[in-house]
């Protein structure tokens, strides 16, 4: 399932991206949030069960999801390195609509990477759940 390319005569798969994100940090201030952990638990087990192997965490905990402006999230994308992205659900990767159509459309089908919502079943390769993307977070 994961993608792979060429580096120095040699095939290497490229990262798949679990991103997870939480807006408020709960009261468990000196550890990850255990919503954080479900959503790693559950994106850990969706890679596994679909054949993703070279995962990578991307964690933006306590960040609101009307920007994009995040750390971790802005990192996925900057090294042509991520073949996949893959969220629990839309909510996690995003609410500003126009943002998320252009990235999933547009931005990331130009970088190669392919977009995965679990809970949507929104998979930019296949083009399944695509048409309802904007409806999802109403």
């Amino acid at each position: 399932m994961a993608t792979a390319t060429k580096i120095n005569g040699q095939t290497e798969e490229k990262i798949t991206a679990l991103y997870c994100r939480l807006s408020v940090d709960d009261d468990n201030k000196d550890e990850e949030s255990n919503s954080i952990t479900n959503q790693k638990q559950i994106l850990q087990d969706y890679a596994r069960k679909e054949g993703y192997n070279n995962t990578m965490f991307f964690v933006d905990d306590g960040m609101s999801g009307t920007t994009f402006q995040r750390p971790n999230f802005m990192r996925m994308a900057e090294n042509g390195e991520i073949g996949t992205i893959i969220v629990k659900d839309l909510s996690r990767f995003g609410h500003e609509q126009v943002e998320m159509g252009r990235l999933t459309q547009v931005v990331y089908p130009s970088l190669g990477i392919r977009f995965i919502a679990i809970q949507e079943r929104v998979d930019t390769l296949t083009g399944d759940g695509v048409e309802m993307m904007p409806f999802h977070n109403i």
